[in-house]
């Protein structure tokens, strides 16, 4: 693990037999992501990338084998754009393998997940997987259907944003399977709202440095908005559903007025927005109201 590259550092913030091996890694492309919601479309896919490439850049001592490949969880992996940020930094192609998954339900910060397609042609010993880590369940998920086909030394996590019970939960799992995991979280190792979706600066159990905390405190005066939205990599890949959870993201916070989620789009169908339903259901009939107006 290279800790210092000049323009961006990677900080251990747990590790050892009791603690998942996550570092937080801080740069000016992972500021620009987590502190501007506005981010979308064409320049939210650059900003992505930049990202990755720091994350990648941080690793290239330890991706430095023939035996890896990517665990693409589909659809949002493909924003991570792994496979591009490896040839730029290291020259050399990344395999690929496929998994869709799909969130049948969340409740308490928890997720059940169903795993319907896969593909793993390129099987190898080291896996590096680009996703968000909330619960947990998705990449546990993913991991188990990959190991029925194949097995595993060693699995690296690259999440622009992730909360540490979700790390514990898979640093977990492969432990019990002998295998080494380790995390690589853009800025902050995140606690996870009650909703299961929220990704907060604000929340109590978020560890980062302080300046963030100020930081996203004063952007959303003071309410523990996600710093991701509810269903990241949307803003590229269905910005118009983004748009909108963004509405009803602004509506269950009171921050209908900020610049901060200006972004926002008023639904005038919800049917695209089911799959994120329990990220704001407390608040419907506060937002029904909104919408019969």
């Amino acid at each position: 693990m290279r800790a210092d590259l000049g323009q961006s550092t990677a900080e251990l913030i747990g590790g050892g037999q009791a603690n998942p091996r996550v570092f937080t890694v801080h740069n000016r492309a992972l500021e620009d992501l987590l502190f501007d919601r506005n981010l979308t479309e064409v320049e939210f896919r650059k900003t992505c990338l930049r990202c990755t490439r720091h994350f990648v850049a941080h690793l290239a001592d330890e991706l430095a084998t023939d035996d890896i490949a990517e665990l693409m969880i589909l659809s949002k992996g493909l924003v991570y754009q792994l496979a591009e940020a490896m040839a730029a930094e290291t020259g050399r192609n990344l395999p690929i393998n496929m998994i869709a998954t799909s969130r049948t339900a969340v409740s308490d910060g928890d997720a059940r997940i169903e795993a319907p397609y896969t593909c793993f042609d390129a099987p190898a010993a080291t896996l590096i997987i680009g996703d968000t880590v909330a619960s947990g369940a998705t990449i546990t998920a993913a991991l188990r259907r990959y190991l029925e086909s194949h097995p595993l030394r060693r699995v690296y996590i690259l999440s622009y944003a992730g909360t540490l019970c979700g790390a514990k939960r898979i640093a977990e799992f492969c432990s019990l399977r002998g295998i080494e995991a380790t995390f690589l979280y853009g800025l902050a190792a995140f606690g996870l709202g009650a909703n299961g979706f929220d990704l907060s600066f604000l929340h109590p159990e978020t560890i980062t440095r302080a300046r963030y905390v100020r930081r996203a405190h004063e952007q959303f005066s003071g309410r523990a908005v996600s710093a991701v939205g509810w269903d990241f990599g949307s803003q590229c890949m269905a910005p118009r559903k983004y748009r909108r959870l963004t509405w009803v993201e602004a509506e269950t916070w009171g921050l209908c007025d900020s610049d901060g989620l200006k972004a926002a789009e008023k639904p005038d169908d919800w049917s695209d927005l089911a799959h994120e339903r329990a990220a704001y259901e407390h608040a419907l009939p506060r937002l029904s109201v909104q919408t019969d107006t």
